[in-house]
């Protein structure tokens, strides 16, 4: 409990009795296992993303260069000094109430460092940058599909260096893509709970509600949530984050962190159905229309990278999830009402489209392990009883 403890001195919203912490004791998410191997530890970070739960991995590797020679803070604090002009701003909160303005960001840099200020910053963008040589990031997006895709895919991923200072507080707020958040220095507390079933129970969320100051938040509240979830992020350990989850985050110890969104096809189905059930957040201030196919080009993209893989290697196939598409359509069907789906499906040919190309994929990565238990030929033509389960039938709650 003791990272809930330190977290409410910060934020006077994660004050609770002892029967709330007691309550939140089981919601806790702890960091896999270490030990695993590489093959152990993708299956359980698929699963995770196809299931829609946030992980915290302890394998995934994000080099930094120098960090042998000068520790990994030192390191990352040299390549941002030469990333960035002297005069070169970026957004940041500044100060206990986290009022955003624009600073330099060698200054940011230096109160962040001082341990006097509290700062944090969250859009000092890497692609493009000297920090995309000095931070290996290819386990971040070895199963990204934006970086792959159109201009506006792109602008998504947001591959971006996390700096923020002991005690500043992130309002609840959620994200359009799942996320990943790789911890270099410092500790983070986090807590997530899925978006509309916070809303029901009177949580607040920045991103979908309006808001005069901060987000509405109740730590007994969040408790009684069936989606509620927190955790800890601390150094080499790496959090992967559904999209569908708000969250509020704390920093307990200054943080040195690099972060970005990403789509992947164990998790398609559900976050294209929430985009186009709910709107996609890039389309709620978005006056010129540039992210107005956005959807549908994700879904298009999705569609002919899972034609692609087919013809590919077993482990490129592995590389990116595949064997996890079953699991990703199971819970898409659960979580989503038959009535749902029929509509998403009617009304979004591109969408409709990749949800034949998952079943297919689906059916043809179990089509093996069927053969094998049942120690008999099947002819070519036969379906799994899986794939032939269409979406359209299968029972499902409302989402």
């Amino acid at each position: 409990m003791e990272p809930l403890l330190t977290g409410a001195r910060f934020d006077r919203a994660l004050r609770g009795t002892d029967k709330v912490r007691a309550a939140l004791a089981g919601k806790r998410v702890w960091p896999a296992a270490q030990g695993a191997t590489p093959d152990q530890a993708r299956e359980a970070l698929f699963a995770a993303i196809a299931e829609g739960r946030p992980i915290l991995s302890t394998t995934t590797r994000v080099p930094v260069a120098r960090e042998s020679e000068l520790g990994v803070k030192s390191a990352l604090l040299h390549g941002l000094s030469r990333a960035f002009k002297p005069r070169e701003t970026a957004s940041a909160q500044v100060g206990r109430q986290g009022k955003r303005g624009n600073l330099a960001v060698r200054e940011l840099l230096r109160r962040w460092a001082s341990g006097r200020h509290v700062v944090s910053i969250t859009d000092l963008h890497a692609r493009g940058t000297s920090l995309e040589r000095d931070i290996d990031t290819t386990e971040l997006s070895r199963f990204n599909l934006l970086p792959l895709g159109t201009e506006g895919m792109r602008r998504q991923e947001m591959m971006t260096l996390v700096v923020s200072s002991r005690g500043n507080v992130t309002d609840s707020h959620s994200d359009d893509p799942d996320g990943s958040n790789h911890c270099f220095v410092g500790r983070k507390l986090w807590l997530a709970w899925e978006t509309f079933e916070g809303r029901r129970a009177g949580l607040q969320d920045c991103s979908r509600d309006e808001i005069d100051q901060n987000a509405r938040f109740d730590l007994a509240a969040f408790a009684s949530l069936k989606s509620a979830r927190w955790w800890t992020v601390s150094p080499g350990e790496t959090l992967f984050l559904p999209g569908r989850l708000s969250h509020r985050v704390v920093t307990l110890e200054s943080y040195l962190g690099i972060g970005s969104f990403y789509c992947t096809p164990a998790s398609g189905l559900e976050n294209l159905s929430r985009w186009y059930h709910h709107g996609a957040l890039w389309s709620l201030d978005d006056p010129a229309g540039e992210n107005r196919d956005l959807v549908d080009d994700i879904a298009i993209a999705m569609t002919r990278k899972l034609r692609a893989l087919r013809r590919q290697t077993r482990q490129s196939q592995e590389r990116w999830g595949l064997d996890c598409s079953a699991l990703g359509l199971t819970q898409w069907q659960r979580r989503w009402s038959p009535a749902r789906r029929r509509k998403l499906l009617a009304s979004h040919p591109h969408f409709a489209a990749l949800v034949e190309e998952i079943q297919s994929v689906a059916e043809a990565r179990e089509m093996p392990a069927r053969l094998q238990s049942s120690g008999n030929a099947m002819p070519r033509s036969a379906k799994t009883s899986f794939a032939a389960a269409s979406p359209l039938s299968a029972a499902g709650k409302p989402a």
